[in-house]
C-alpha cells in the first residue's frame, strides 16, 4: 500500500473544525507538521490582515479535509520505506 504525503510549499485550502457551528477555512502554503500540547498539528503559512504573514497552526484532529487542485502536489511514498520516519493522521 502506498502513502500519500503532502508536499511543503504546496498551497492548499485546509477546512478544519473550529470553536463555531461553521468550519474554519484556511487557504495557504504547508510548512510542516509540529506537535501542539501534546497532539500533533499541521502548520500552513497564511496571509492575515493587512497582507501580514502568519503560521497557522491545526490539530490533527481537527482537520475535515485539505484540498488542492495539482496533483503534483502530492507524492507516494512506499510504506515499507522510512516507516520510522513517517507521520500518521488519524
Amino acid at each position: 500500500m502506498e502513502m500519500i504525503e503532502i508536499k511543503k510549499g504546496g498551497k492548499y485550502t485546509v477546512i478544519s473544525s473550529s470553536g463555531t457551528e461553521e468550519p474554519m477555512k484556511t487557504e495557504g502554503e504547508f510548512v510542516g507538521y509540529t506537535i501542539l500540547g501534546e497532539d500533533g498539528a499541521v502548520c500552513f503559512r497564511i496571509k492575515g490582515e493587512g497582507k501580514k504573514t502568519l503560521l497557522r497552526l491545526i490539530p490533527v484532529s481537527s482537520l475535515i479535509a485539505i484540498e488542492f487542485s495539482d496533483e503534483d502536489l502530492l507524492k507516494t511514498k512506499n510504506t515499507s520505506a522510512d516507516k520510522d520516519k513517517t507521520t500518521y493522521i488519524s
